[in-house]
């Protein structure tokens, strides 16, 4: 087959690569699912010390730092499910016509899911004790099996700097005729800059409409800046490749911030095709974990000055309130990710009758 355009010889070069990526993405969710699944039901049948004197030994999942260990990783892999989701459909359903956005997606989402994986499978080990690192209870196994997905199909820090230099052609491109955004989801930079409140109370940052208008903020300003940077660059006389090279650091930042909004909206569309009221609840507590963990994660915010030092101090504190209100639900999410008894381990069922003496005896 003769590719004329080199548009289209570079899609049909990097065809065989995006399959790969599509499919590393799945996995990379699903095993975090695996993990979590293990650690999480441990945690509720797991008990150490009493709270009070003569009283009952506490579960580890009732511990505030236990919670926080595990809930926003919950919360994390259901949100990264449905932009796993969005990937394959978007493969299934691909066209000449969508290579590039299929490119940019793979690239930045199995990047993403990759890097999320192994940071909650180390999680789920320390979570699981010297349990974690018994090979019958997989988490330790997992966690050296899957480690080569950060560099299988692309470096993810390669494939992260392809993302932004892709958004950074795609925002010149419209400066340069003045049309409209129609792709890789920036039509949000078509309007107004969004406003952000000065105070953030509780229900302002559970909000759907504040979560999404940060996302796009912290996106529209960091590819405005990373275009400015690198003109700046290019003016002082060095090669547009030059100058994308000296602004790795806006471009590692960017790429996050486009990951992360896509996976968001991604989640929302899902969202609000629920019908049923519990489960669209649920599913809010999630997303709302989900955008307040990535925001007390990375400095970006702070950095950039998207939020003040007092708002990224209040959603630390709904980072707890949050895991507080999910807690109940712990059981419930790890059980509606369907994964096969076989697949999990023996302390995800009866961790005593696992170490009784008959059983380690035998092994």
């Amino acid at each position: 087959m003769i590719f004329e355009e080199r548009e289209s010889r570079f899609a049909a070069f990097l065809a065989p690569l995006t399959v790969g990526r599509v499919n590393i993405t799945a996995e990379a969710v699903y095993i975090s699912k695996v993990a979590l699944a293990i650690a999480t039901r441990y945690a509720l049948s797991r008990r150490a010390f009493a709270v009070t004197p003569n009283g009952p030994e506490t579960l580890l999942l009732d511990y505030p730092s236990h919670q926080r260990r595990l809930i926003p990783l919950l919360a994390k892999a259901c949100v990264q499910s449905c932009s796993a989701n969005f990937l394959k459909t978007l493969y299934i359903q691909k066209t000449p016509e969508a290579n590039k956005a299929l490119h940019v997606y793979s690239s930045a989402l199995k990047a993403v899911a990759s890097w999320q994986n192994m940071i909650t499978l180390q999680e789920c080990r320390e979570a699981c004790g010297g349990q974690g690192l018994k090979t019958e209870n997989r988490v330790g196994i997992l966690k050296g099996e899957y480690d080569v997905q950060c560099t299988f199909e692309g470096d993810n820090n390669v494939l992260m700097q392809q993302v932004s230099k892709a958004l950074l052609a795609e925002y010149v491109a419209v400066q340069k005729k003045k049309n409209p955004f129609k792709s890789l989801g920036l039509q949000h930079m078509n309007g107004p800059v969004p406003s952000i409140p000065a105070d953030l109370t509780s229900s302002t940052l559970r909000s759907s409409k504040f979560q999404t208008d940060l996302f796009c903020l912290r996106e529209r300003d960091l590819l405005q800046r990373f275009a400015k940077e690198v003109s700046y660059y290019q003016a002082q006389g060095e090669s547009k490749e030059k100058a994308f090279l000296l602004s790795y650091q806006l471009a590692e930042d960017l790429a996050r911030a486009f990951t992360e909004r896509s996976t968001l909206q991604v989640f929302l569309e899902a969202e609000m095709n629920v019908l049923q009221a519990p489960l669209k609840v649920v599913m809010g507590l999630l997303r709302s974990m989900y955008v307040m963990t990535c925001i007390d994660e990375t400095a970006s915010f702070l950095r950039y000055g998207h939020l003040s030092v007092d708002n990224a101090a209040a959603v630390r504190k709904e980072v707890m309130a949050l895991c507080t209100d999910l807690r109940p639900h712990a059981l419930a999410i790890v059980s509606s990710f369907g994964i096969p008894d076989s697949y999990l381990s023996p302390i995800a069922f009866d961790w005593i009758e696992a170490n009784t003496w008959g059983n380690l005896s035998s092994e």
